[in-house]
């Protein structure tokens, strides 16, 4: 699907897949906010929050760069989109062949999972993975 695109189309799936990164990161970025806060209160060490950090880096932060920068942005965004990251909101601006692109892919998803049994929280999950 993805090869077919116009570069109008190509550029659009970009900036959707940067909008979806900057979302997911800022999620997980304020988990190591809290943490902090949690610092401050007393409630863990610097250290803890040291090592919070760390599992961010090593885990989260390379997990998101490799689904938004490191792989192809059409599957970052397909992935965002069945993980409601991006809505359908997001999509108002791109062409209708990337918007049904997007949708024939979460459907066909949810489908698969239904088949197998899968809920929507644990389709997502084995997404991710």
């Amino acid at each position: 699907m993805s090869g077919d695109l116009t570069k109008a189309d190509k550029r659009k799936v970009r900036q959707l897949a940067g909008i979806a990164w900057e979302r997911e990161l800022r999620q997980e970025l304020l988990k190591i906010a809290a943490a902090i806060e949690e610092m401050e209160n007393g409630s863990l060490s610097p250290f803890e929050v040291n090592d919070s950090i760390h599992i961010f880096h090593e885990g989260a932060s390379r997990d998101l760069y490799r689904h938004y920068a490191d792989s192809h942005p059409w599957l970052g965004v397909c992935r965002a989109y069945c993980d409601r990251v991006l809505t359908d909101e997001d999509l108002v601006d791109a062409s209708d062949e990337v918007r049904n692109g997007i949708r024939e892919f979460a459907a066909s998803l949810a489908k698969l999972d239904a088949e197998a049994g899968i809920s929507d929280e644990e389709g997502r999950e084995n997404l991710e993975k």
